[in-house]
């Protein structure tokens, strides 16, 4: 067999094998009595922090690289071990967002700021809602279409096919407009229609972004940060609202609704654009400031990273 076979095999088995165990631990996940979700979801995020150790490398990694001058090293360890209770909590409850009923998921997730939100949508241009992976940001989506907000989602797909049409299925029952973060043209077309619809616009700033997009400060490092939201803001004159969700110590959640975001502009449209992004990181960065156990330390968000100073790009291949 050639080499070209032998990996279009592995490949192939890669995915249906990935589909498999997917569809294996959906269905005992959804045996599970809802009010058993956190239990079980802490002892799952307790197992992965011993068991998944290069995504605890990583996780530990960045840690210290953000907040290692300011915590100490057991205080760093302890964040991290919650992390992945968090992350065990949030993938059990977000495998059963449709057996959510009503009356529960009002009492399960609620608002505050939505005053905000509401003020915002009356303009009739669309907002712009500035969020990040942090706390269960899956349930965030799925009460705002539960408030009978209209939403539109920029999503990346899983890698596997197969179970990337699962998940947009899923995303579908409970009434998401999903849209994919790729082609990057229908991505920005099917945005600017949301926007034009007087729809909600859900984005999230805290991934890696390509080189080319706006490079600022988040956590003490130059990052590459999307410059989507202040983009469209821009251009659509849709106000931006930074909206997170974060998880209370009896496991309810709440969704905090900021104020719109007063963007600073001077003419100069890339640099407004620049400055803007800058200064909205650092919003998502205080909130996860507060939290630090709920943001998703497990993505290689500084493998980019320049030194704030020089500029100078910082080689790390741990990252």
């Amino acid at each position: 067999m050639s080499g070209k076979k032998r990996a279009s095999l592995g490949n192939f088995l890669k995915i249906q094998l990935g589909y498999l165990f997917f569809r294996l631990w959906t269905s005992w996940v959804r045996r599970i009595p809802i009010t058993s979700l956190s239990y079980y979801g802490d002892k799952l995020g307790f197992l992965s922090f011993y068991l998944l150790l290069r995504w605890r490398r990583v996780a530990l990694n960045n840690l210290n690289l953000a907040l290692g001058k300011e915590k100490g090293k057991d205080e760093i360890n302890q964040i991290c071990r919650e992390l992945f209770k968090n992350i065990g909590r949030d993938l059990m409850e977000s495998c059963r967002l449709n057996d959510f009923e009503d009356s529960y998921l009002k009492n399960f997730v609620r608002f505050e700021g939505k005053d905000h939100l509401d003020n915002a949508l009356e303009g009739g241009k669309g907002v712009i809602a500035l969020s990040a992976h942090f706390g269960n940001f899956p349930l965030m989506s799925t009460r705002l279409i539960n408030e009978g907000y209209p939403l539109s989602v920029v999503i990346r797909d899983s890698e596997n096919p197969r179970i990337a049409k699962d998940t947009r299925s899923f995303r579908d029952a409970l009434g998401i407009d999903s849209i994919p973060d790729e082609p990057r043209m229908i991505c920005v077309s099917r945005c600017l229609k949301a926007l034009k619809e007087n729809r909600i616009l859900l984005l999230q700033n805290d991934q890696n972004a390509p080189v080319t997009e706006a490079w600022v400060d988040f956590f003490g490092y130059l990052v590459p940060t999307f410059k989507g939201p202040v983009a469209f803001s821009l251009r659509t004159g849709a106000p931006i609202i930074p909206m997170f969700i974060i998880r209370n110590p009896n496991h309810q959640h709440q969704i905090t609704i900021h104020p719109p975001f007063d963007l600073k502009i001077t003419g100069n449209v890339e640099q407004d654009i620049i400055s803007n992004v800058a200064t909205l990181i650092k919003v998502t960065e205080a909130v996860i400031r507060q939290h630090p156990e709920q943001w998703m330390w497990i993505y290689r968000r500084f493998k980019r990273a320049r030194d704030v100073k020089t500029g100078e790009q910082l080689f790390a291949k741990h990252l």
